[in-house]
């Protein structure tokens, strides 16, 4: 699959297929003439005005932010870097030669990703710094899983150090690509999370024995907030596709865990429609600094690195993915409690067992709750006389991501009890999703690894569509 980098409005939905397919890139007739005149009119009038700012000093202007420390990022956070750095240089207004987009080009089609480490000042330019030390002959990169240094990789492909020039150097630093590759994953993963928190829900009301009027169209029409009518459709249609035929007491009333479900998933799809907004205007424009006009003959010094439109969005996203963690294992607490009443033994042995299950939750929503504390408020003084108002952006977008992981463990742990509540107590259920799943986690009455089964689950959310 061929994608052409143009001008052409880019969606999330194009994001997820570059990450999930083997899709190459392609520069349009449109982006090539973009960078060209760019640099044309750089190289021509810019030199002398801008000797003042040590622009031509580009490769060691280049190395002295190259100092993240940490883990790395992860595989799919570089590549979407590498993708959105490219796209931002083709729309023309960042002065770098042809050759610069092409080499990023190179990296990217042979799945060639730039070592980029976690701890990185607030805004994106140590990340980036080590994006682009391959293209100078520094640093290293990951191919398939292994890493090699840039002069590896130079012998291999038969690929020289590029000598910067003009502002090519400000062109690469500058920029939101940490933040906004992070933010685009994280809306990616939040959307299905939404999903496989519907799923997982509609299964639990059936299980616990909640009344379907809870969801009900007249119900939510007289408080319409988008996400909750959404949500409300979404469980009644689960619950009619997934039907288990369970001797429940179904009450007129129940714990706002199970009847305000709407609610709550309603309230986190709204957030994460709020969010979306900033990112597809992100991956869409140039976040340089130094913008460089050719047909108007400017070069102008902005702030359109600053990456607080999207921490708040981040900061935001991360209090709301939180909430459907909270919702998530105060189900967990009453369908371990319905256990607990009972007086049959196996499901006695299996209320021991899940009681240990919900502490893990709590302490994974514990974590949550610290990694919820808005960032964006922040603002560290710096010794660059310029660099007085910080955005926080990649700081909320990583710790969004780790919200995301932990999520994914609550969820995992909330299917895994009702799955097995269903098979213990020998349910009858029509629905093939649910027998697909029974069969996937190959239950073993005689020896029930919980831990094994978590891994399983979290296995199956990652690498398929949960509905």
């Amino acid at each position: 699959m061929i994608h052409y980098i143009s001008n052409d409005v880019l969606i999330l939905e194009h994001i997820e297929s570059i990450l999930t397919n083997d899709v190459k890139l392609k520069l349009s007739e449109e982006a090539i003439i973009n960078v060209q005149k760019c640099n044309a009119f750089l190289s021509q009038d810019i030199s002398e005005q801008f000797k003042e700012k040590d622009i031509n000093n580009q490769y060691f202007l280049l190395k002295s932010y190259a100092c993240g420390i940490g883990e790395t990022i992860s595989d799919e956070v570089v590549k979407l870097m590498l993708f959105l750095k490219i796209q931002s240089l083709c729309y023309g207004f960042s002065g770098v030669r042809l050759e610069i987009v092409e080499r990023l080009l190179d990296f990217f089609n042979n799945n060639i990703l730039p070592v980029v480490y976690s701890k990185n000042t607030p805004d994106d330019r140590i990340a980036l710094a080590h994006l682009s030390l391959p293209l100078i002959g520094e640093g290293e990169v990951r191919i398939n899983g292994k890493v090699f240094s840039t002069c590896e990789l130079e012998a291999k492909f038969g690929w020289k150090p590029i000598q910067l020039r003009n502002k090519e150097a400000e062109a690469l630093l500058g920029g939101t690509q940490l933040t906004t590759a992070y933010g685009a994953c994280n809306l990616i993963k939040a959307l299905k999370l939404c999903k496989i928190s519907d799923f997982i829900s509609s299964i639990s009301v059936q299980v616990f024995g909640i009344n379907s009027l809870f969801f009900s169209e007249q119900v939510q029409i007289v408080r319409p907030h988008k996400g909750q009518i959404q949500t409300a459709d979404s469980i009644r249609n689960l619950m009619n596709s997934n039907k288990l035929n369970i001797n429940k007491v179904v009450s007129s009333s129940a714990p706002e865990a199970f009847c305000a479900i709407p609610q709550v998933h309603g309230a986190v799809k709204d957030t994460i429609a709020y969010v979306r907004k900033i990112i597809k205007t992100e991956i869409n424009s140039t976040t340089d600094n130094l913008l460089v006009f050719p047909e108007k003959k400017q070069v102008i010094f902005g702030g359109n690195s600053h990456t607080l439109p999207l921490s708040l969005g981040l900061d935001f996203l991360s209090i709301a993915l939180t909430s459907l963690g909270n919702i998530s294992e105060r189900r967990i607490f009453y369908l371990i409690s319905t256990l607990s009443t009972q007086n049959n033994e196996e499901n006695l042995a299996m209320f021991l067992n899940f009681t240990v299950l919900q502490r893990i939750t709590e302490g994974i929503l514990a974590e949550n709750k610290r990694l919820s504390v808005p960032v964006s408020v922040e603002s560290p003084i710096f010794t660059e006389k310029m660099t007085d108002i910080k955005g926080m952006g990649g700081s909320s977008a990583v710790k969004c991501y780790e919200v995301i992981k932990n999520i994914e463990q609550i969820l995992a742990i909330e299917l895994l009890i009702v799955a097995l509540i269903i098979f213990n107590e020998k349910s009858q259920y029509d629905s093939e999703i649910i027998k697909k799943y029974i069969k996937y986690l190959d239950f073993d009455t005689n020896k029930q690894d919980l831990k094994k089964y978590i891994e399983k689950i979290l296995l199956f959310f990652r690498e398929n569509e949960i509905v």
